[in-house]
């Protein structure tokens, strides 16, 4: 096994957006990223990731949509101090790109294979994994989310997604630089997961 991959696929841990520095990592690298990361197992070639990389404005927009899911009807102090701080953290990320997956579900192959949309998804988790791995390759951090910001009812139009009505959210990557030590993970034993027929 080649011993980079290996040491980056360990080393990697998530980092959440609180622990970034302020310094914004350069979008000419991440859209570098983003066009290797793609390339990825993908069954009928339907490439179904759609990419939102964006900008300072914008991901400020998407902390406030989700300080206000969190808070839900706003009746509730708790949660209303809770979606404070997460707007708050995710809104300073200095990074955030948006993966979702695309799969018409009125198109002639998903009438044909209704499977295709597990398929899809399954090659833009792919894709998320790829691009994780290849922040760290760089010395980004970053943290998979999948906070429901998406149930908010502007969060389409706040990050400009192009066919709503075909895209669900797999991702909210974000990343930035950061020198917070993080713990290592312990995993259960291999043996409990693994039927190995080979040994």
């Amino acid at each position: 096994m080649e011993s980079g991959i290996k040491e980056l696929i360990l080393r990697r841990k998530t980092t959440k957006p609180a622990d970034f520095s302020e310094k914004i990592p350069d979008p000419a690298l991440i859209r570098e990223l983003i066009e290797v990361g793609r390339h990825a197992p993908n069954h009928h070639r339907t490439e179904p990731a759609r990419f939102y990389l964006l900008n300072q404005e914008r991901i400020k927009e998407v902390g406030r949509l989700f300080g206000e899911v969190v808070a839900g009807e706003g009746s509730d102090p708790a949660l209303i101090a809770r979606g404070e701080k997460k707007a708050r953290e995710w809104g300073t990320s200095p990074g955030l790109l948006i993966v979702t997956c695309h799969t018409d579900l009125d198109s002639e192959l998903a009438r044909k294979k209704p499977e295709v949309s597990e398929e899809n998804y399954a090659t833009c988790s792919c894709i998320c994994q790829n691009l994780l791995i290849l922040f760290e390759s760089e010395g980004i951090s970053a943290k998979w989310s999948t906070g429901p910001v998406f149930e908010h009812p502007d969060f389409s139009q706040v990050i400009g997604m192009q066919s709503p009505k075909c895209e669900k959210v797999v991702a909210l990557l974000f990343y930035g630089y950061s020198e917070t030590g993080l713990h290592e993970r312990t995993y259960s034993p291999l043996d409990s997961h693994l039927r190995d027929f080979t040994a």
